[in-house]
C-alpha cells in the first residue's frame, strides 16, 4: 500500500474518526485506526467496539500509488500529521515487513502496524430496522437540548444514555438521571408507529460533534442492537469531494423507565419569569450555596420571587425578582446547577414553571417552544 496525500486532507478525514479510539484498550488493535486505500477513495475506520466511525474520502488524481489496507496507531498518526507544515505532502508506504514509512519533506517516521484483517468491526444491520428521516439541524438540536440530564456512572445503566423514541411521526429524545428529566421532540417521517432505542453517552457526544446546523436530510436506521446513520460533510478542499461518515453504535440493552409518569400533570400554581433575569439571579445567589449540595431556596409570593442560599461558613445571599405569580406562598429548594442547566438550553425570553406542592416536581417550559419539556425534583430540606 502506498499513497501520496496532502496533509490537510489526511488530517481532515482522520480527525473525524479518532475521537472514538481509546488510548488504552484491552485489545491493542483498537488503539489503531484501519486504513483502506483503493484507486478511488481512502477509508479510515475507528472503533471501540461500542461506537464505530467509518470515514471515506475520494482520492485526488494519482494519490493512490498502490492499493492495500493496514492499521496504524491513531494518536501517533494524528500527532505526526498535526506537527507537519500546512502545505505538506505525505508519502505513506507499507513495506513488505509490514512497517509503515511516512515521509514529508525532510521528515521520516517509521510506525508499527497490525494486520487489517484482525480489526474488529461492528456487524451491520443495513437492511433491517426502522428508518426515520430527520434533518441534521433537528437531530443535533434534540441531543443538545437533552444531553445534560443523562446519568453519569449510574448502576441503572439504561439511564446513562439518551432514549430516542419514534411515535406517530414524532422523533423524541428523553434523558433522566432520577433527579431531573429533559425531553425534546420534532416531527419526522418514519416507517414504524413506535420504536424505542437507548443511545449511549459516548455515541451522543460523537453525533453532536459530527452534526451541523444545516437542513440537510438524514436517514437513521434503528435495529435491535445497532443504530446506523450516514453523514455527508462538505470538503475543505474544493478540488476534492467531501467526507462520507458511516456512524454505527451499539444500543444500550435495557428498559427505559416510563418517563410519562414522571412529567407532572395538572399543576395548579403557574409562574412566569424573565429567562435572563432568573438565570443571572441564580448564578449570583448560588455563589454562596453549599459547595457540595448547591442548594438554593426559592420563595414564591405574589408577583415576587426571593432567592436565597447559605453555607456552613455562615455566608448568605438573597435576591428579589419580579415574577407573575398569584397563588399562596410557596417555598422550595433546588440544586442550583440543575436549574441553571435547564436555563442554558432554553432559548426564549420567558420561562414558565408549573408547581403543585413544595415537595413535588416542577415542570419547566419555554412558552414559545412547547416541544421542550423539563422536570426538576426539589431537594428535601
Amino acid at each position: 500500500m502506498r499513497l501520496k496525500i496532502a496533509k490537510e486532507s489526511l488530517l481532515n478525514i482522520l480527525s473525524q474518526v479518532v475521537g472514538v479510539v481509546e488510548r488504552r484498550h484491552t485489545l491493542n488493535i483498537l488503539s489503531n485506526v484501519k486504513l483502506q486505500a483503493s484507486a478511488q477513495a481512502l477509508t479510515i475506520t475507528g472503533s471501540d467496539l461500542e461506537v464505530e466511525l467509518v470515514a471515506s474520502m475520494p482520492f485526488a488524481s494519482g494519490a493512490c500509488i498502490e492499493q492495500g489496507e493496514t492499521t496504524l496507531p491513531a494518536r501517533k498518526l494524528m500527532d505526526i500529521c498535526k506537527s507537519l507544515p500546512a502545505t505538506s505532502i505525505i508519502d505513506l508506504q507499507i513495506t513488505e515487513d509490514q512497517r509503515c514509512i511516512l515521509k514529508s519533506g525532510k521528515s521520516r517516521f517509521v510506525l508499527g502496524t497490525l494486520p487489517a484483517e484482525d480489526y474488529p468491526l461492528l456487524s451491520t444491520e443495513a437492511t433491517q430496522g426502522t428508518q426515520v428521516q430527520v434533518t441534521k439541524r433537528e437531530l443535533k438540536r434534540l441531543f443538545e437540548k437533552t444531553a445534560f440530564a443523562m446519568a453519569v456512572q449510574d448502576v441503572r445503566f439504561y439511564l446513562t444514555g439518551t432514549l430516542l423514541e419514534i411515535e406517530n411521526n414524532f422523533l423524541r429524545a428523553v434523558t433522566t438521571d432520577g433527579h431531573r428529566l429533559a425531553l425534546c421532540e420534532t416531527s419526522t417521517v418514519s416507517t414504524s408507529d413506535q420504536v424505542q432505542a437507548i443511545v449511549p453517552r459516548k455515541a451522543v457526544g460523537e453525533l453532536q460533534r459530527l452534526l451541523t446546523v444545516e437542513d440537510e436530510p438524514l436517514t437513521i436506521l434503528i435495529g435491535r442492537e445497532l443504530l446506523n446513520v450516514t453523514i455527508q460533510l462538505p470538503s475543505r478542499d474544493p478540488e476534492q469531494g467531501g467526507v462520507t461518515i458511516r456512524f454505527t453504535t451499539k444500543l444500550i440493552d435495557g428498559k427505559f423507565p416510563d418517563y410519562r409518569r414522571v412529567i407532572p400533570r395538572g399543576g395548579d400554581k403557574h409562574v412566569m419569569v424573565s429567562h435572563d433575569l432568573f438565570k443571572q439571579s441564580l448564578q449570583r445567589v448560588a455563589i454562596l450555596s453549599n459547595e457540595k449540595l448547591r442548594g438554593v431556596f426559592l420563595n414564591f409570593e405574589t408577583d415576587n420571587l426571593k432567592l436565597r442560599a447559605n453555607n456552613p461558613e455562615q455566608d448568605e445571599a438573597s435576591e428579589d425578582l419580579a415574577i407573575q405569580y398569584h397563588y399562596d406562598h410557596l417555598e422550595m429548594s433546588f440544586n442550583a446547577q440543575y436549574l441553571l442547566e435547564v436555563m442554558n438550553v432554553l432559548d426564549g425570553n420567558d420561562v414558565a414553571m408549573t408547581m403543585t406542592e413544595a415537595n413535588q416536581s416542577v415542570l419547566i417550559q419555554d412558552p414559545q417552544h412547547t416541544e421542550q419539556t423539563y422536570v426538576v425534583m426539589p431537594m428535601r430540606v
